[in-house]
C-alpha cells in the first residue's frame, strides 16, 4: 500500500465510524425544492440543468442533491460506504436524479468519464495527501469544455486558532503534504468524534490553483470571501478570507 492509499484508508474508517451522527437534510427537504449551495456557488454555475455532474467527497450528499433540485444529473462519490449508504437511501426518497458511488477520490471507477461539471466543496482539499494526482482526476474526469468548480474553506482559517482577540497561528500555512499534527477541535467533522484522529494536510491556495493549471485546466475564477463567523473573532475577522472559490474549464 503507498502512502497516499495509507492515509486515504486510515481516514475512510473515521469517516465511517461518524458517518451516521452528521445529521444531514433530510430527505423532505430536497424533495420540497431546498438547497444547502451558497449564492456564490449557484453564481459561478448556473445552466445545470441536464447536465453531468460528478460531486467528489461528497460525504452526506447535501450538496448533490441540492444540484440535483438545480436539475444536474448527479454521481456523488465518498469514500465512505456508510455515508454512501444514507445519501443513496434519501436519494431515493426524494425522486431526484442523484446516486452515490464509494470510491476513494485516487481510485475512481473507469466509467465515470465524460462529465460537463466536476465538484467538490467544503472541506475537501485538507484530506488529500496528493494534490497534483487529485488535480489530474478532475481533469481526466471532465470532457473537453467541461467545468470544475471548487468551493473550499481557506487554507488561512485552517492555520490559525485561538480567542477572539488572540488568533494565532496553529498550523504550517505552508505544510502542504506533511500530515497536521492532530486537527484542532473546531475544525473536526460535526457532530462526531471517530476513536481515531484523522490525518489532514494544509495546503496554500497558490498550490491549489497550480495544480489545477498543471493538470490542464484553464482557470477562470478565483475568488476569496470574508466567513467572519468562521474565525469567531467578532466583526474584525470580516478582514480575514474564509473561503474561496474556484472555476476551471478543461480545453
Amino acid at each position: 500500500m503507498d502512502r497516499t492509499r495509507s492515509y486515504t484508508e486510515h481516514n475512510r474508517v473515521c469517516w465511517d465510524q461518524i458517518a451516521p451522527a452528521r445529521a444531514p437534510e433530510p430527505a423532505e427537504f430536497f424533495a420540497a425544492g431546498g438547497s444547502t449551495l451558497d449564492d456564490c456557488e449557484t453564481e459561478a454555475l448556473p445552466d445545470v440543468a441536464g447536465q453531468r455532474l460528478l460531486h467528489l467527497q461528497c460525504a452526506s450528499g447535501n450538496e448533490s442533491l441540492s444540484w440535483a433540485v438545480r436539475g444536474a444529473q448527479v454521481v456523488g462519490v465518498d469514500i465512505s460506504a456508510v455515508a454512501v449508504r444514507l445519501a443513496t437511501e434519501r436519494a431515493a426518497q426524494t425522486g431526484l436524479a442523484a446516486r452515490f458511488v464509494a470510491a476513494d477520490v485516487y481510485d475512481l471507477p473507469a466509467e465515470l468519464v465524460g462529465f460537463d461539471v466536476v465538484y467538490a466543496s467544503s472541506g475537501v482539499v485538507c484530506w488529500l495527501p496528493s494534490l497534483d494526482r487529485w488535480a489530474r482526476t478532475v481533469a481526466g474526469r471532465l470532457r473537453p469544455g467541461g467545468r470544475f468548480l471548487l468551493y473550499e474553506h481557506h487554507p488561512v482559517w485552517e492555520a490559525t486558532a485561538g480567542a477572539p482577540d488572540a488568533l494565532r497561528p496553529v498550523a504550517d500555512y505552508f505544510g502542504r503534504s506533511t500530515p497536521v499534527a492532530g486537527l484542532d477541535p473546531t475544525r473536526r467533522p460535526r457532530a462526531a468524534v471517530p476513536d481515531r484522529s484523522f490525518v489532514s494536510f494544509l495546503w496554500p491556495l497558490g498550490d491549489v490553483v497550480t495544480a489545477l493549471a498543471r493538470a490542464g485546466l484553464r482557470i477562470e475564477l478565483v475568488v476569496e470571501h470574508p466567513v467572519p463567523e468562521l474565525y469567531g473573532a467578532g466583526p474584525a475577522a470580516a478582514r480575514w478570507p474564509g473561503t474561496y472559490l474556484i472555476r476551471a474549464v478543461r480545453s
